[in-house]
C-alpha cells in the first residue's frame, strides 16, 4: 500500500512538472511560445499587463486578457512576436510565438517570473534593508500628462517634473491619411520618450463641413493608443475645428507611422 501511494505519488509530481513551462525574464531577450493549432495555451505574467493588438492577428489567433494572464488559441500556423508591456514596472515582455503541429509544449501553461535579486534590485533592496526608490514609475498616463502640460501650460515652471522624460526630434509637418475618412488633416506638433515608450502630439484640423467625433480606430501606424484633448471638432473654420491627439508607440514617431495599419479593428 505505501508502495502504491509513493508511486501515485511521484506520478502527480511528474504531472504537475510536465503541465508547467517556466522561463525567466530578461531585459531584451525574447520568450519563446511553443503554440498548436486550435490547442488554447496560457500565458502568466508576473504582474498586469496590456497587448498591442494589430489587425492581421484576427487571421492569426483568438485571444483573451485577464489581469496578468494572456490565453491564446492560434487558428492558422505563423510565427509572430507578440509584445506586452507590464502596467506597474512598464517592462517589455516580448512573447516569440511559433505554431507547429509538432510543438510538444503548447498544451503546458507558461508562467513567466522574474529573476528574484533583479525584482528587490528593481524595489530597493539592499542587505535586507528597503531603500526608498529614487524615482517613481512611470506610466503611459503619466507621458501623456507631461505631453499635454509642455503644449498647453503657459509657464514651464508649472509643469509637474517627470524624471525619465526628454523631448526627441521630430519633424513638424502635414500628414496626409494617417487618419481613415479623410475628415481630418494631420499636423505633428512635438515627441516625447520615456520608460520605454514615445509620444507624439498630433493636431487634427476638420476639413469637413459637419462636427466630427474622433474615433481612435481610424488612426494608422504603429501605436499602443491614442488619447485625444477633445473628442470632437467643430466644422472646418470655426475656432474648435480641432483636437490634439496624443499617440503612444514603442517605436520613434517616424517609424511607427510607416505602418499603414489601423490602430484597432
Amino acid at each position: 500500500m505505501i508502495r502504491f501511494l509513493l508511486t501515485f505519488i511521484i506520478m502527480l509530481c511528474s504531472f504537475g512538472g510536465y503541465a508547467t513551462e517556466r522561463v525567466k525574464w530578461e531585459q531584451g531577450q525574447e520568450i519563446g511560445v511553443e503554440l498548436k493549432e486550435n490547442v488554447e495555451r496560457k500565458v502568466t505574467f508576473p504582474e498586469k499587463v496590456r497587448f498591442a493588438v494589430k489587425g492581421r492577428y484576427a487571421e492569426q489567433f483568438k485571444h483573451s486578457l485577464i489581469d496578468n494572464m494572456l490565453y491564446i488559441t492560434p487558428v492558422t500556423e505563423f510565427t509572430e512576436k507578440l509584445t506586452l508591456q507590464g502596467l506597474d514596472s512598464g517592462r517589455f515582455y516580448v512573447l516569440q510565438a511559433s505554431v507547429s503541429e509538432g510543438a510538444a509544449k503548447a498544451g503546458d501553461d507558461l508562467i513567466v517570473h522574474i529573476n528574484e535579486s533583479k525584482k528587490e534590485a528593481e524595489q530597493g533592496v539592499v542587505s535586507g534593508n528597503r531603500l526608498p526608490i529614487q524615482a517613481p514609475k512611470l506610466t503611459p498616463m503619466d507621458l501623456v500628462q507631461f505631453a499635454s502640460q509642455s503644449l498647453y501650460t503657459p509657464s514651464a515652471e508649472l509643469i509637474e517634473p517627470t524624471p525619465g522624460v526628454r523631448r526627441v526630434v521630430v519633424k513638424q509637418r502635414a500628414m496626409a491619411n494617417l487618419y481613415r475618412g479623410g475628415a481630418f488633416k494631420s499636423e505633428v506638433l512635438a515627441s516625447w520618450t520615456g520608460g520605454g515608450l514615445y509620444v507624439t502630439a498630433l493636431k487634427l484640423i476638420n476639413v469637413s463641413t459637419q462636427a466630427v467625433t474622433f474615433e481612435p480606430c481610424r488612426i494608422r501606424g504603429d501605436f499602443y493608443s491614442a488619447t485625444a484633448q477633445f473628442k470632437s471638432a467643430m466644422p472646418a473654420g470655426h475656432k474648435k475645428d480641432f483636437t490634439v491627439v496624443y499617440l503612444l508607440s514603442e517605436k520613434p514617431f517616424d517609424i511607427a507611422v510607416q505602418s499603414r495599419e489601423l490602430l484597432c479593428v
